[in-house]
């Protein structure tokens, strides 16, 4: 009995910074939330080159498809 009497008087002269507190864990939040969005960024560009390079080896047959020369054709002159 005596420890828990102990134990609650340091924890009662404990004091928290409420606003350091809750910086700290907004910080922590802002952190992982933009960690997250990274890493769905990402999975998402592999996606969608995983697809076009599906696309291009079953329906284009690994060869350029005729509109990429005329693009590559238009845009080479003006660099």
């Amino acid at each position: 009995m005596n420890k828990k009497k102990n134990e609650l008087a340091i924890h009662d002269e404990k004091q928290i910074d409420e606003a350091a507190l809750f910086e700290r864990v907004s910080a922590i939040i802002e952190n992982r939330k933009f960690r997250a969005q990274t890493a769905a960024n990402s999975e998402a560009t592999l996606m969608f080159w995983e697809v076009g390079q599906y696309v291009n080896s079953v329906v284009l047959d690994a060869k350029r498809a005729a509109y990429g020369k005329q693009i590559v054709a238009t845009l080479s002159p003006q660099s």
